[in-house]
């Protein structure tokens, strides 16, 4: 029995000594978490649908060409991010980006008129930076050493 369990131990040492060591970090995402007082929703359409405009002048050109933009909701009193797009209580909750802005918009499903959020709204936008792989058709993608030596990845 002692033979057998110190058997069955042995893959757990050998393995456990394996370890991989990241020797540079490169930050590709960034976030931050806007407040949206109840003041700040807008209409133009006598009610139909709401919107938001979050100034984020870290969304520049590059990002908005060939990175991507997260946006998550999270309302007063509850503990949780909702991404989106998203339906909830028949209100559709979306955004849309463009260079140095995101903006947050709601309607009911129903096309009916609603009334904007009455608490804060917490938005987190995560905005992530990226290379575009259409500018190096000459790199393998299935080969790991070409793909770390084109994009200087260590």
């Amino acid at each position: 029995m002692k033979r057998l369990f110190l058997l069955s131990a042995l893959p757990l040492f050998i393995f456990s000594s394996c370890k991989k060591e990241v020797t540079e970090q490169v930050n590709q995402a960034f976030s931050a978490v806007y407040d949206i007082a109840p003041g700040g929703w807008t209409t133009s359409n006598g009610g139909l649908s709401y919107s938001a405009e979050l100034d984020i002048p870290e969304l520049d050109n590059i990002i908005y060409q060939d990175g991507a933009v997260l946006v998550y909701l999270s309302f007063s009193g509850t503990s949780y991010y909702e991404a989106l797009p998203q339906v909830f209580d028949g209100i559709t909750y979306g955004a849309i980006h463009g260079n140095g802005y995101v903006s947050i918009d709601i309607s009911a499903l129903s096309g009916n008129p609603i009334n904007p959020p009455a608490q804060t709204v917490s938005a987190k936008i995560i905005l992530i930076d990226a290379a575009r792989l259409a500018l190096r058709r000459d790199v393998n993608l299935r080969d790991i050493q070409a793909v770390e030596k084109a994009f200087n990845i260590h």
